[in-house]
């Protein structure tokens, strides 16, 4: 067995390997499985991040995915798994250090692409809120939405996504400033919701386990007029909140 599980490696560091000395494996059988795993790697890449290949264009793109590979290859045979890095990878990426905006672009698209084969929660128990007092909401034990996923970014993130969707015309300011959002799977469909910055902290100390009131008092910090009892009913209604 360990004749045969080391056999097995030196197999993969051979097809891995951009400098391998002709030993056991040659070079032009190599060269058909390494062909075969970075086609599948570049596949499984483009699906994943839709967004940055209309924003760098599909042969920069696969260069992109190959110099990613390099640095980053596959740890699992589930290719749903691989990907993870990217943003990371393309914040130090040098032929696209003028675009700082990529990295976060890549960030929500590992977000989306997370929680798109995230598993299917049990479903809940959505309670009316009709027999609660709004002064009583304090005493909630409140819960986002299993399926989701805040993102603060730097960037105008919406604007951008609109503009690969071809939704907008005009050109960006890409240092106007960012944009909260509570990224949300409903059923098989991804939406975003942009939120003020009380509400997104109101709704982080809730995925932080802090108490209702401990949230709402940092959001009243941000901004004195956030009034609870208004959004409370919208979210449960939405399914954006359970208690």
């Amino acid at each position: 067995m360990a004749a045969l599980e080391s056999s097995q490696l030196e197999l993969i560091d051979a097809i891995l390997s951009d400098h391998y000395h002709e030993t056991l494996y040659p070079t032009s059988h190599l060269c058909i499985y390494r062909n075969n795993i970075l086609s599948g790697i570049i596949h499984a890449l483009h699906d994943t991040y839709p967004l940055l290949v209309k924003l760098l264009g599909d042969d920069f793109f696969r260069q992109t995915a190959k110099d990613y590979y390099k640095h980053y290859p596959s740890r699992s045979g589930n290719l749903h798994e691989y990907g993870e890095y990217m943003s990371a990878f393309l914040a130090n990426y040098q032929p696209v250090s003028h675009l700082p905006y990529l990295s976060e672009v890549a960030q929500f698209e590992w977000f989306c692409h997370t929680l798109f084969f995230a598993a299917t929660p049990q479903a809940s128990n959505m309670l009316s809120l009709t027999d609660i007092s709004p002064d009583q909401y304090h005493q909630l034990h409140l819960v986002l939405h299993p399926v989701s996923q805040l993102m603060k970014c730097r960037y105008p993130l919406l604007q951008i996504i609109d503009l690969c969707n071809r939704e907008l015309n005009e050109t960006i300011d890409m240092h106007a400033g960012g944009v909260h959002v509570l990224i949300i799977r409903k059923e098989l469909d991804i939406s975003l919701m942009p939120l003020d910055e009380n509400e997104f902290i109101f709704l982080s100390a809730l995925i932080e386990h802090q108490s209702v009131a401990k949230a709402l008092n940092l959001a009243l910090q941000i901004n004195p007029k956030f009034e609870l009892d208004q959004k409370l009913p919208l979210w449960v209604e939405n399914k954006i909140i359970s208690f």
